[in-house]
């Protein structure tokens, strides 16, 4: 043991420091050798690596289509033009634009007062109510509602509450729901 200990104490710094680079520039140059040769003998040799531009794959399709020109390429024709009234727009630029009365429909009056008439069908159905009971929650919503008796679209209400009342309501009954 004592003779190791006095081996190792025999190499100074710089040695050490020497060795390992010696040691490392023989590795790295053995790497060069086997893994990059090629890279090698051409930039010994002088010679610029050329990049060059590896032809495309060949597809099933080639024969059948034509080659994309480049669009930076001016054409006799010009550029094609859009069909009159179509234009390119990004994808916020449009929309799905409806009109005032399929608005109406979606969201306002007619729409509220049938989720209301739907809530009265409902209790009357979990509740076992009669004409009478219906009467007086329909009182609740025409109060709620004091316009929708002049609406255009009464008709459609009436007939949603004929469609689904379970008993009989004459015309003159619908008209008085909203009097």
């Amino acid at each position: 043991m004592n003779k190791s200990k006095f081996m190792l104490q025999q190499f100074t710094w710089p040695q050490f420091l020497l060795a390992a680079f010696v040691l490392s520039l023989v590795w790295y140059v053995g790497v060069v050798l086997i893994f990059y040769r090629k890279e090698l003998k051409q930039f010994l040799s002088g010679g610029r690596r050329q990049k060059q531009n590896p032809e495309p794959l060949p597809h099933r399709w080639d024969a059948d289509t034509e080659p994309i020109e480049d669009s930076n390429e001016e054409t006799l024709m010009g550029e094609p033009q859009l069909p009159q009234g179509m234009t390119n727009v990004s994808m916020g630029g449009f929309g799905f634009a409806v009109s005032e009365d399929e608005k109406e429909e979606q969201f306002g009056l007619v729409p509220d007062v049938l989720e209301e008439i739907k809530s009265v069908f409902n209790i009357l159905s979990k509740e076992d109510g009669n004409k009478k009971d219906f009467f007086s929650l329909m009182k609740l919503v025409s109060a709620k509602y004091p316009m929708i008796g002049s609406n255009p679209n009464i008709e459609r209400i009436n007939e949603y509450i004929t469609d689904h009342a379970p008993f009989h309501l004459s015309a003159q009954e619908l008209q008085d729901l909203w009097d």
